[in-house]
């Protein structure tokens, strides 16, 4: 974020930070627009907003006598039409976030207020961006109490029945989640965790395939997050501080889930040091409807808490720092009808993250430093009370839970990012170089316990039991550089172009990204945009993939059902595979096992129009091929027996995405999307075996759609304000269901012909909340919420018997139907 400018003659007066966005019509961030500010026709501050289209100006605070006067920003591009917006007293003293758009009509000026936007469709970088509006997200029924809950309303993101994330038919793992421009997935699995509170968030971007070079880590897409920082004046705000209650036969018994959340922001120093704070105690006791009452809860606990302090240093230098302190347990992880509770884990986690940034406005441009931490412990374990081995059977599971681990992964990074004062030449070029180094670490322990298979008939067909300690300790070198360049050629078409080198010590390999896109313009009202763009993208490879090598090796011994060894035992080695595939020109590795470097090759092409202010819609299309990608599969030959870690798997995606955007007010606005999506390729146990809750049989590798894959998506969702200070916001959505492999008594996949995938049936839920406000004094207002979950009572399966050796096979069970939820707010 670049620093502002302070105009010599108000360096001697109190000041106040103005944070302004510039922004496109899809809502992506505008490059090099200047910014300035006056006061009584006297320039009082101004800046030019950075790579994320964003300036914190400090102007001299206006005379309280002003009253409304307040403050004249006057935003401009060479080549585009200055826009204006009017900053009253006090939306500057409360720190709102001033939010511009620029247009490029050749005649008239576009004036704007604080919350207005209008439309600068080439300043925009060509990484289409699905900006979420938080607020109205928060306002939805799904009732979001971090930012990942929110994800489900993108087009594209949904989460699966574990509570995965997927995006673009992909898992979360494959997906970059950035908090203020720090990556913070899991360094050992890859996973999001427990995120931010939403109440923290200011803008969150999920975007599919970015083309610009400064984002790494992530096969698919990139989710964004910036967050708030507190404002000149003292703000706090209680949300949802009483429980919801669970009710069975008119009777209360107990607690169902609570999700009470505090956030308070205000001046430490005023006009120099700012503090947001925003906290959340969340406990949620999940019903298994496929079990009994009261054996059928999963029960997460969490404290969940991001603090941000900024500090204004002068004119040129700003400094950001957060921490986000976030311990939280799981009760009866995975609990469902096949795993009753003496089956399933519990685990205890410790998630923190903490950064430093410190930015300096160099002339027109601006350098940013980060120096940023994590870390996340995690310890899995039985049931206190599990008694006997894990004993698998086709119609369902008993014994405790087999696995134990303990593991503590650590990652610090330091990154360095210069954006120059946009160059002249050939038309405007907006430049950005970067680099990041990082070190990993991930060291724990697993310890495995003997599992028994049984045939339907009760009789002992399969044993696995392991050997070795299970200790691992890893350290992980990654280094990144880049640069990119956005480039308006002219007053119709602009292009993309970057290149990113990193490199991942543990994998052997050094990897080069090009990447490049445009945005044409083809009509003179920029009502029609059309962009594109095509680049190659590398995930980084989670440590535990090189912890496999120190997990206990799996002893195999096979019955007949009748007590007797038909073969075994036999031990199978962990093995990590050399990648000796085709080579890829663009990466470097040396012959070593491990030498990973999954990537993809993504293009898309995208056709947006505004109808009206009102109105606009988009058409998208994104094709993928993924290659290199990690797989674990038993093999064996005369002589040995190993389960092999290996980068030898596909997967190949294609989506095409139609959205629309109706209404221009951001408290009367509706979204309506259609999503028809492919994702097939090689399926393994690699990811879930490497995870916090692996199962115990590692099956062989199969070609299947993904279990994110969904063909056919429909989802309307938005709010609207309503009389006497009610609001409503629906949420329906309907698709296509999950898939599902079906498995044999030894729980080995069954194939499956490729247009014969299993799936659940067609999912839909209609569903609404609405709140009233009421005054309480006069600076409080209280707001009363009735949320109504799947209100057709629409039969969404949540479990299927898919053992075909199940007297059940095939057969679907298990609903969530209609409920409804309270709750109340106090707003300050």
């Amino acid at each position: 974020m670049a620093s502002a400018l302070l105009s010599p003659h108000a360096t001697a007066q109190h000041s106040h930070a103005l944070k302004v966005s510039v922004l496109g019509e899809d809502q992506n961030p505008v490059q090099g627009a200047t910014i300035t500010a006056t006061y009584a026709g006297a320039t009082v501050c101004n800046g030019v907003s950075d790579a994320a289209g964003q300036v914190v100006l400090t102007c001299a605070a206006t005379p309280a006598s002003a009253g409304a006067g307040g403050l004249d920003l006057q935003i401009s591009r060479d080549g585009y039409v200055a826009a204006t917006a009017h900053v009253t007293q006090q939306e500057e003293e409360s720190g709102a976030a001033v939010e511009v758009t620029l247009s490029r009509a050749q005649t008239v000026q576009q004036n704007v207020t604080v919350a207005g936007s209008s439309e600068s469709p080439l300043t925009e970088t060509t990484s289409g961006a699905g900006k979420l509006p938080v607020e109205q997200a928060k306002a939805s029924p799904l009732r979001p109490a971090t930012l990942v809950d929110a994800l489900p309303l993108v087009p594209g993101v949904v989460r699966t029945p574990d509570g995965r994330t997927q995006i673009g038919g992909l898992d979360e793992s494959h997906s970059a989640l950035l908090v203020n421009s720090v990556n913070v997935n899991n360094p050992a699995t890859g996973g999001f965790g427990l995120s931010v509170p939403v109440d923290s968030v200011e803008t969150l971007k999920v975007l599919q395939s970015p083309y610009l070079a400064q984002y790494g880590s992530f096969l698919t897409g990139v989710v964004n997050a910036d967050t708030k920082r507190g404002g000149d004046k003292w703000d706090y705000d209680l949300n949802d501080p009483l429980p919801d209650f669970r009710i069975r036969s008119l009777h209360l018994v107990g607690v169902k889930d609570a999700s009470p959340r505090l956030n308070v922001g205000g001046p430490l120093i005023k006009n120099h040091l700012f503090l947001a704070e925003g906290a959340e105690y969340l406990l949620d006791k999940s019903e298994v409807r496929t079990l009994p009452f009261p054996d059928d809860e999963t029960v997460f606990n969490a404290f969940n808490s991001f603090t941000q302090v900024d500090a204004l240093i002068g004119s040129r230098n700003s400094l950001t720092g957060t921490l986000h302190f976030a311990p939280h347990t799981l009760e009866y992880a995975n609990l469902n009808y096949f795993d009753p509770e003496p089956v399933t884990p519990n685990a205890d986690y410790q998630e923190d993250e903490g950064a430093l940034t410190h930015r300096l406005a160099l002339g027109a441009g601006e350098l940013e430093s980060t120096v940023a931490g994590i870390r996340d412990a995690s310890n899995i374990e039985p049931q206190p009370s599990g008694d006997g081995l894990m004993q698998l059977t086709p119609t369902g599971n008993s014994g405790s839970y087999f696995d134990q681990q303990t593991r503590e992964a650590t990652r610090f990074q330091w990154l360095e990012t210069w954006t120059p004062a946009p160059v002249g030449w050939h038309g405007q070029h907006m430049l950005q170089f970067g680099t990041v180094m990082g070190q990993a670490e991930d060291s724990g322990q697993v310890t495995n316990r003997e599992v028994e298979l049984y045939n339907p008939q009760g009789g002992l067909i399969r044993t696995i039991s392991y050997q070795g300690n299970g200790i691992f300790d890893l350290k992980d070198i990654e280094g990144a550089v880049y640069g990119q360049d956005h480039w308006i050629l002219n007053s119709h078409l602009a292009i993309d172009a970057g290149l990113r080198a990193e490199t991942q010590s543990l994998t052997y390999t050094n990897r080069v990204a090009p990447r490049s896109g445009f945005t044409l313009t083809p009509t003179g009202d920029n009502k029609t945009v059309i962009r594109g763009g095509i680049g190659v993208f590398y995930d980084t490879v989670p440590l535990d993939t090189y912890a496999f090598e120190s997990y206990p090796e799996q002893v195999i011994t096979t019955y007949d059902g009748h007590g007797n060894i038909t073969q075994g035992p036999t031990i199978y080695q962990n093995l990590l595979g050399t990648d000796s595939g085709p080579a890829f020109a663009l990466v470097d590795r040396d012959v070593h096992s491990g030498n990973f470097a999954p990537y993809s090759i993504a293009w898309n092409v995208e056709a947006e129009h505004n109808f009206a202010p009102a109105l606009s819609m988009r058409l998208r299309y994104v094709n993928a091929a993924a290659r290199s990608q990690l797989t674990l599969t038993p093999e064996s030959t005369a002589t040995e027996n190993a389960n092999v870690l290996s980068g030898s798997g596909e997967l190949n995606t294609h989506q095409t995405e139609f959205t629309a955007r109706i209404g221009s007010q951001k408290l009367r606005q509706f979204f309506f999307s259609y999503v028809r999506q492919f994702a097939r390729g090689d399926e393994s146990d690699a990811a879930s075996y490497l995870g916090d809750f692996p199962a115990p049989v590692i099956r062989q590798e199969i070609e299947a759609s993904t279990p994110g894959e969904i063909p056919n998506r429909f989802l309307f969702w938005g709010l609207s304000t309503l009389p006497w200070k009610m609001r409503i916001s629906p949420h329906i959505e309907y698709r296509d269901g999950f898939t599902w492999q079906p498995v044999d008594e030894f729980q080995n996949y069954v194939i499956t012909p490729d247009d014969l995938q299993p799936r659940y049936p067609r999912y839909f839920s209609a569903n609404v909340r609405m709140s009233k406000d009421l005054d309480v004094g006069s600076k409080h207002e209280i707001r009363l919420s009735i949320t109504g979950i799947n209100l057709t009572n629409h039969s969404n399966w949540l479990q299927v018997h898919n053992n075909i050796d199940d007297p059940l096979y095939g057969t679907f069970f298990g609903n969530y139907g209609r409920h409804f939820l309270l709750d109340f707010d106090f707003l300050h």
